[in-house]
């Protein structure tokens, strides 16, 4: 590791410990001793298994996207991946450690070009940021008031250009590509290796048509709310009383803050974001901070099931085809080493 990452890798474990002193510095540890004595163990177990559940939807989603450019990865396969990526974003940046993780996987499980599996991933990030907008404006909506104070007035306008750009992406790469010009007729000045990494990049969104892309937003909404009434029932078992309006407005910008990679895992950064946000909706600052603590246990223990499911993962699949297209061939038909079949273009 060079020191420039050192380096960067110490700021982000200084910016975690910050947040996170911050946090438990607001908590008061005699009456919280008390609150989780007298927890509902039943909503902790619910919340739990909720978590787990929820990874359906998003692993579906992924497994779709896949699909749409000729890589077939097992639902089952998609769910353990995600897990596996909980358990290694605990303790690396942002949710990067845990996108690589997943990528990782289903190259190796899969026999998936990198490529594919990456352009993937980033498609459903970039959903999954447009599914926390809507849900923050729709939230925004209902709540109003304090709770709503930070939400700018011309975000609703931004999520809908977003989900729009989304829907369209496939057709204007399209566009694009045939109007790139041919590797062969590329001028000396534009490097043919460049025009064919931003096709292999660009690929798999061209492949992936609109319907695909609906139905991936559908499944990411799902997952977003599924997450919500999560912190929900966690917040019943603390009797701690929070309205699922007012969570519509705190889990969006709790995820969008830990997006970026300023702690591990986003350590810290979540939790303090969770406690400050509810503090605007007239949630003490110490049930804020209990609550976002017990947040990020729950998560935890979803982790420590994802390193378990690692460590009893089996190895490469035996045939990742299952009856569709092989992910060489979907990888060469990507990069434009091959046309895709003749007649209906993917997606249209």
């Amino acid at each position: 590791m060079s020191n420039r990452r050192r380096l960067l890798l110490g700021l982000q474990f200084v910016v975690a410990g910050a947040a996170l002193a911050a946090v438990v510095a607001l908590v008061d540890w005699p009456a919280a001793a008390g609150v989780w004595a007298a927890a509902d163990l039943r909503w902790l177990a619910a919340a739990w298994l909720l978590s787990l559940a929820g990874f359906l939807p998003a692993a579906l989603r992924w497994t779709r996207l896949l699909a749409a450019v000729g890589l077939h990865y097992p639902l089952l396969a998609a769910y353990r991946a995600y897990l596996v990526g909980v358990f290694c974003g605990l303790a690396m940046p942002g949710v990067i450690a845990g996108d690589a993780a997943r990528i990782w996987l289903c190259s190796r499980e899969a026999r998936a070009p990198l490529a594919l599996a990456t352009t993937t991933v980033v498609a459903e990030r970039a959903l999954g940021v447009a599914a926390l907008l809507a849900i923050l404006s729709l939230g925004s909506g209902i709540v109003g008031g304090d709770a709503a104070a930070g939400v700018p007035a011309w975000l609703p306008g931004v999520c809908l250009l977003l989900v729009g750009a989304l829907l369209t992406l496939p057709r204007c790469l399209r566009w694009l590509d045939d109007r790139w010009p041919a590797a062969a007729a590329v001028p000396p000045s534009l490097p043919a290796a460049l025009i064919a990494r931003l096709r292999a990049v660009t690929g798999a969104l061209r492949r992936i048509g609109t319907a695909g892309l609906l139905l991936a937003l559908v499944l990411s909404l799902t997952f977003q709310l599924i997450d919500i009434i999560v912190v929900h029932a966690i917040g019943r078992a603390l009797a701690i009383d929070l309205g699922l309006p007012v969570l519509l407005v705190t889990m969006p910008l709790v995820h969008l803050a830990t997006v970026l990679p300023l702690s591990p895992g986003g350590l810290g950064v979540r939790e303090g974001t969770m406690a400050f946000v509810l503090a605007q909706s007239g949630v003490s600052s110490s049930a804020a901070a209990l609550l976002a603590l017990t947040v990020f246990l729950n998560r935890v223990l979803v982790g420590a099931v994802g390193g378990l499911a690692h460590l009893a993962g089996g190895g490469r699949l035996a045939d990742a085809s299952g009856g569709g297209q092989r992910p060489g061939a979907a990888a060469a038909a990507v990069v434009g080493q091959r046309s895709p079949p003749a007649g209906r273009r993917p997606g249209d």
